[in-house]
């Protein structure tokens, strides 16, 4: 295990250059996901004394879309009133829907919980990613979202190779090892990454709800 390092596109994400980005986000009420919120508590328990910063019930997310090409600060509001539009625009066509969460996995940089099924994820990402591309064009990213996860915890420091076998045991053991997670709206985001700390946070600008209603 090593330290984790946030990304910008290919490059690494620094905070001094661009401050924050716009993302597309599955934000994650775990007060509406009693089930997930016992989940996370178990892999907070079963890692404790591990070189983690977990995170904050508040800060849970999916990434759908990055727009790494230009700083946060440097969109116009007519550009991100038309990005919202869009997204609004793609999001109709889908309705609301429920995938699993888990089971946690330990990872070189921190823990992280598979999602399935695969399906509804990925179309929700191919319609995010339509509509920034829209609006940007389709060089607008070179971020890779890769099989779509939801962080639990970022690594703080390097461990051994017997240390990392301990985690993934320690984490393998936690159960229920699934919950569910539902999903029922996209929102645009302003994020900002601090690598000294290892926390993503970030102003929320809209809510798009799936199937054109909330």
């Amino acid at each position: 295990m090593k330290p984790f390092t946030f990304q910008q596109g290919k490059d690494l994400w620094e905070a001094g250059r661009t401050p924050s980005l716009l993302h597309a986000y599955v934000t994650v009420d775990l007060g509406r996901n009693p089930e997930l919120s016992e989940l996370i508590r178990g892999v907070r328990e079963a890692t404790r004394d591990d070189p983690l910063t977990h995170v904050a019930n508040e800060w849970f997310h999916i990434t759908l879309y990055q727009l790494s090409s230009i700083a946060a600060h440097d969109v116009p509001e007519a550009e991100r009133q038309a990005l919202v539009a869009e997204l609004a625009r793609q999001m109709r066509s889908i309705a609301p829907f429920s995938i699993t969460a888990g089971s946690p996995l330990a990872y070189p940089t921190g823990i992280l919980f598979d999602l399935g099924p695969d399906g509804p994820l990925n179309t929700l990402r191919t319609a995010a990613t339509r509509a920034f591309e829209v609006v940007y064009g389709a060089d607008a990213t070179a971020y890779e979202t890769g099989v779509l996860h939801l962080t639990e915890s970022y690594a703080t420091a390097e461990v051994t190779l017997d240390h990392f076998h301990q985690i993934h045991r320690r984490v393998r053991r936690v159960r229920p090892s699934h919950a569910p997670l539902h999903i029922e709206c996209i929102t645009l985001v302003d994020v900002v990454a601090n690598d000294t700390e290892k926390t993503i946070t970030w102003q929320t600008l809209a809510e798009i709800p799936l199937g054109g209603v909330r």
